[in-house]
């Protein structure tokens, strides 16, 4: 039986009450316990909801969890970022207002937490990174700056690992180009290339899992390439190619039920889907995206949920939730 989202947040919110461990995960990097069966499918019902209002998104969405929402980030008007705060107490999007500042986006925004704060990225329209850093506690953003160096290529990608905020985006020559932001020094380590021949097409995405740093992009023949860093060991395993599944867009990761759940726009207005459960890949499947999706999706873990996002027809944000 399916509930209605109002009586699925109760529930969920009666078992938290109850001890159940919720989840709280970055926007490519998420941990914890799901209460549905791991490996739950889609199906060919696929159920997508358009979040409340109009941000006319010309780019695909951004989310993270943080400070007990879920925060879901756009492309807006003008080179702006929009966002708007969905909650469990009360089942509803706050609704879609601007970050403030001249933001002067040209690309998805990406975002992380780390340090207690939201830290918030995009492209700016001089090909550097821009970013901004929300406090729940003071209910203030700190305002726009650029991270020095690096000509970026595409949309950033942003997760946390080893105690440090990890920054990517794609280099000259499909190159994936990293940096680093350390609590301790207050300070960036500066640019460098992930050692490899990545050829990498598209923005990339990361997750942490099992211990490792897993990092995605698209190929140039549309196949999802992925490499892996190890903390320990201070060095990439290598890219190397998922087979099957002929991607459209640039991949999103997230880790739900004990496996990493990597998603990409496929063909035919599809979502395409594969799990990595430690050892091997589950393999490719398939489910109906929102009508006219476009862009590369977004997903992180809130409520016990997968909340998975794209962008569909008039540049409306959609979401699907995996785990009933």
């Amino acid at each position: 039986m399916r509930l209605n989202r109002a009586t699925r947040s109760l529930t969920r919110l009666l078992a938290l009450a109850l001890g159940a461990t919720a989840l709280v995960a970055a926007p490519a990097a998420a941990s914890a316990a799901a209460p549905a069966p791991v490996g739950q499918q889609a199906d060919a019902s696929t159920t997508w909801t358009p979040v409340p209002g109009a941000p006319e998104a010309p780019s695909g969405p951004g989310t993270v969890v943080y400070g007990g929402d879920l925060h879901l980030f756009a492309l807006g008007d003008n080179g702006d970022i929009r966002v708007n705060r969905y909650t469990l107490t009360t089942s509803a999007w706050s609704g879609w207002t601007t970050v403030p500042g001249t933001a002067g986006a040209e690309s998805a925004p990406a975002a992380a937490v780390y340090g207690g704060d939201l830290h918030l990225f995009t492209r700016g329209a001089d090909s550097r990174i821009r970013t901004n850093r929300y406090s729940v506690t003071t209910s203030a953003w700190s305002g726009w700056t650029t991270i020095s160096g690096a000509v970026a290529r595409s949309a950033p990608a942003a997760t946390v690992y080893g105690g440090d905020l990890h920054l990517f985006t794609r280099g000259a020559d499909d190159t994936i180009r990293t940096n680093r932001y350390s609590l301790a020094t207050a300070a960036w380590s500066g640019w460098s290339t992930v050692p490899g021949t990545a050829g990498a097409d598209t923005t990339p995405a990361a997750a942490v899992y099992g211990g490792y740093l897993h990092l995605f992009t698209r190929g140039a023949d549309d196949r999802i390439r992925t490499n892996r860093y190890s903390d320990l060991a201070s060095e990439w395993s290598g890219w190397s190619s998922i087979p099957g599944a002929v991607a459209k867009s640039s991949p999103a990761a997230t880790v739900y039920g004990g496996e990493l759940h990597l998603f990409t726009r496929g063909t035919e207005n599809t979502i395409r889907t594969n799990r990595y459960t430690g050892s091997a890949w589950t393999g490719w499947t398939g489910f109906p995206g929102p009508a006219g999706v476009r862009g590369a999706p977004a997903a992180t873990v809130y409520g016990g949920e997968i909340h998975l996002f794209a962008r569909g027809a008039q540049y409306g944000v959609y979401e699907h939730l995996i785990g009933l």
